[in-house]
């Protein structure tokens, strides 16, 4: 992955036009929503039926584990809909939001081996000198748009400018090769990113265990967390050395953030447009579905 990064950063030439994805319709080939290969579609189905196998007790039967399997990937691709996911592949609704449950269970059962914090050996090569620091982490965060949760009222509805929706707040940890290493979700859209950072005793637990020398970057709204999460300066008289340390801080920072784009790219039901996900008996399924996204991230779809 370093060198693929080294050859496309030295590419140069125009910038491309961003990618795009509009969105879904019940005209759509769910099959060409489903972005991974069929390689990687039959890898994931058998390790869902062995996961089923072993919670049931039972011989799981392996077509229907990729009929399910292929079920949730469709429903992440193409914005949250049960009755498109339903219409698209010619099954009754209760059907699909049965088989879609049951697959984002699956993912959260099994995201220990492929989102994990880097261990004490791994910090030098994640290592990016920063001033007199080494960064190791970058820490951003995004909210995804949900279904209005029963009797939660405006608990989830997020009001900021231009995301004006129910939603949870969702934060991703970075390294510097683009790899998810750790997801902080399900709270409300409305809760702010250093809460929700806060919020995770296994991030912060990290957090007190780095040695002298290593920092997780965030930018200014983690001001605070921690004394091992550095931020840019802010303010309008800062001094040129502040402004270079700032510089720095945006071309490091931008790893985080492109990271967060790619997911949203590839698993459009994370994008703030028509998609949303689906909340009415809570937001446990969508926290799953969101950490779903991240682990596929990891194994499959990483192009940064």
């Amino acid at each position: 992955m370093a060198h693929l990064l080294a050859v496309v950063g030295a590419a140069g030439g125009p910038r491309q036009p961003n990618k795009k994805r509009e969105s879904s319709t019940t005209e759509e080939n769910a099959m060409l929503a489903v972005r991974v290969s069929e390689d990687e579609m039959e890898q994931l189905a058998a390790e869902y039926n062995e996961w089923r196998g072993r919670r049931d007790g039972i011989s799981a039967n392996i077509d229907v584990s990729y009929s399910s399997m292929f079920q949730f990937l469709a429903y992440l691709a193409r914005g949250g809909y049960f009755h498109q996911l339903a219409l698209a592949c010619g099954i009754a609704k209760s059907t699909a939001i049965t088989h879609v449950h049951d697959v984002a269970d699956f993912f959260a059962s099994t995201a220990s081996p492929h989102i994990k914090l880097p261990g004490l050996p791994e910090l030098p090569a994640l290592a990016t000198p920063l001033d007199v620091h080494n960064v190791v982490l970058y820490i951003d965060g995004f909210i995804v748009k949900i279904q209005r949760p029963d009797h939660a009222g405006d608990a989830f509805f997020c009001g900021r400018h231009g995301k004006s929706c129910d939603s949870i707040n969702v934060q991703y940890i970075t390294d510097k090769f683009g790899m998810i290493r750790h997801v902080i979700t399900g709270m409300s859209g409305a809760t702010h990113d250093k809460t929700a950072a806060g919020w995770s005793a296994d991030f912060i637990g990290f957090l007190d265990n780095l040695p002298a020398g290593y920092v997780v970057l965030g930018d200014p709204a983690y001001r605070g967390l921690h004394a091992r999460v550095i931020t840019s300066y802010t303010g309008a008289n800062l001094t040129p050395d502040q402004v270079n340390f700032n510089n720095s801080c945006t071309r490091l920072r931008q790893i985080v953030e492109r990271t967060i784009g790619a997911s949203q790219l590839k698993w459009r039901v994370q994008q703030l447009k028509e998609n949303r996900l689906a909340a009415k008996s809570g937001v446990l399924f969508p926290a799953r579905c969101t950490l779903a996204a991240a682990v596929l991230h990891n194994r499959f779809t990483n192009f940064l």
